[in-house]
């Protein structure tokens, strides 16, 4: 093989170097590529007559959803194989303030506050450490 005859030891280094930035210029096309069929796939959904508002989990592999077709709302049951009416539902028997709440949060909020509720788990641990050691050396003294 090319790549273990080296003649030089900055050759080595130098070929790091250039699978490092083909590892990077590929790793930075598939984000490039996650992106646009994101926005591919969210363009199709938002233009559709139809639209999952919920789902709940029943059991495994059985949930029931609430599907928006038109102006018409409808609970299904969804099993391995099959998809089951449930009933037709008016607008006056959904609460669709909290399904269309913007508080509920994007991804980055929820797991924003995850990684802070983390950290402060984090922070109060240590805290019980330094206590309980500084207690083992209060009680070592005496």
């Amino acid at each position: 093989m090319v790549f273990l005859i080296k003649s030089n030891p900055w050759e080595g280094i130098v070929q790091l170097i250039v699978v490092f930035i083909m590892f990077l210029f590929v790793l930075a096309l598939a984000y490039l590529a996650a992106r646009v069929a994101g926005r591919f796939q969210g363009n199709i959904q938002s233009k559709s007559n139809i639209k999952v508002l919920e789902s709940a989990r029943v059991a495994n592999n059985k949930y029931i959803q609430l599907v928006k077709l038109g102006d018409r709302y409808f609970a299904v049951g969804i099993g391995k194989d099959t998809i089951t009416y449930l009933a037709e539902l008016s607008q006056d028997d959904l609460n669709l303030e909290r399904i269309n709440d913007p508080s509920r949060g994007s991804f980055k909020d929820i797991l924003s506050q995850l990684q802070k509720k983390k950290e402060d788990q984090d922070y109060e641990d240590r805290e019980f450490k330094n206590r309980e050691y500084e207690d083992d050396e209060l009680e070592d003294r005496k």
